[in-house]
């Protein structure tokens, strides 16, 4: 009996990991794939949610690598790459997987990807040739693309900066974004139930802040974290708040959002599932704050996104997203906007996603049975 080709996932964070959900459940449908996945990161922090045990609901086959250190400093989460890379080198030795599959620009993903590299396995990336020019997760997602061995692209624009990068073009995919196939599929919270579990009163505006550290900016993360909260404070709108992610001066925006949290018309998350994320932006005015999520999945429900600062700088986005500084009278400008100028608001209403036609996985599925396991796949040429 020919044994089935094995995926192994990675993945160090909730928001991510939501991309590969569609791909394994279409894996459990094909008869000669398997797969597994590797949690690291910020899914085994308890300061984030420890999001490790939603992981875990869908693959049988899981490891688990403690690689990020308690510290939000540039050096720790220098270190804290090393963590995986040494790590992960050990873990895939052992378990030999055919290919590994990793997503996106983060620094736990590049030090999977040496691994893998220094292993002979072939690397499979989704999200390359992407652009987010506000921090170090632009080199870090082209560093893997130069890795990586098979590319699925979420656009064609980012499939043609793959190939321009020297890539060879049978490597290079344009399958869309795997979340899209989820949210095509209704995959969210209804809103009853949504108001419900967050307290929430559908006939009063609603905000979702979801704001990270700018990891070229680090040392304004203060004054960028209470530009967004003054202003929000000043609208006093209902604001479902969540944690920001592990990038160098995550705890500065974690103290200041709990110090926000004791207005009443605060909720704060450390962790949402992406049900009821997305349950809420199907109900929420406007999502604000500087996430992916704000130009990758609004535009499916078709709310405003009150984009703030460098750190989307570049990313392909549809006509519902707002562009403005790290600046209180700003941030109130656009929310406004957002909210109550008719004209927007229309434009929001018939915007698109420019992230495919909500059959990602299918098409990417697809890829990793056929491919051929050979040489050729690990042996990289540059065209140019």
């Amino acid at each position: 009996m020919t044994p089935k080709r094995h995926i192994c996932f990675f993945t160090g964070k909730r928001g991510g990991f939501t991309h590969l959900i569609p791909i394994i459940e279409k894996i459990r449908e094909t008869p000669g794939l398997c797969c597994s996945m590797v949690s690291a990161d910020m899914h085994l922090s308890e300061t984030f949610g420890k999001t490790v045990h939603e992981v875990e609901k869908h693959v049988e086959e899981s490891y688990r690598l403690y690689t990020m250190l308690s510290a939000d400093s540039k050096v720790a989460r220098a270190k804290s790459v090393a963590l995986v890379t040494m790590s992960a080198s050990e873990l895939l030795d052992r378990t030999r997987p055919d290919l590994v599959f990793v997503l996106g620009d983060r620094g736990e993903v590049l030090g999977m990807a040496i691994a893998a590299m220094e292993l002979n396995i072939p690397l499979v990336h989704l999200f390359g040739g992407d652009l987010s020019q506000g921090g170090v997760d632009e080199p870090v997602r082209h560093a893997v693309t130069k890795l990586a061995n098979i590319h699925f692209a979420s656009n064609q624009q980012s499939a043609d900066r793959i190939i321009k990068m020297g890539e060879e073009p049978w490597r290079v995919h344009n399958v869309g974004s795997p979340v899209i196939d989820l949210i095509r599929q209704g995959r969210f919270t209804p809103p009853d139930e949504v108001c419900r579990k967050f307290s929430l009163n559908p006939g009063e505006p609603i905000l979702i802040l979801l704001q990270h550290s700018v990891t070229w900016q680090v040392e304004q993360t203060a004054q960028q974290i209470n530009a967004t909260l003054a202003a929000l404070d000043s609208l006093g709108y209902q604001t479902v708040a969540v944690y920001p992610c592990a990038d160098p001066g995550y705890e500065t925006i974690i103290r200041a959002l709990s110090t926000f949290a004791s207005r009443p018309f605060v909720r704060l998350h450390k962790n949402l599932e992406f049900a009821d994320f997305w349950g809420l932006m199907n109900i929420a005015g406007a999502l604000v704050g500087n996430s992916s999520a704000g130009v990758m999945e609004t535009a499916s429900f078709r709310i405003p996104a009150v984009n703030l600062g460098i750190r989307q700088e570049g990313r392909l986005r549809a006509d519902n997203v707002l562009d403005v500084d790290h600046d209180p009278d700003q941030i109130v400008g656009a929310i406004r906007t957002a909210l109550y100028d008719q004209g927007f608001r229309a434009r929001v209403k018939n915007c698109s996603s420019p992230y495919g036609d909500g059959h990602a996985a299918e098409k990417i599925v697809r890829v990793l049975n056929d491919v051929p396991l050979n040489d050729k796949l690990i042996r990289k040429l540059m065209t140019y």
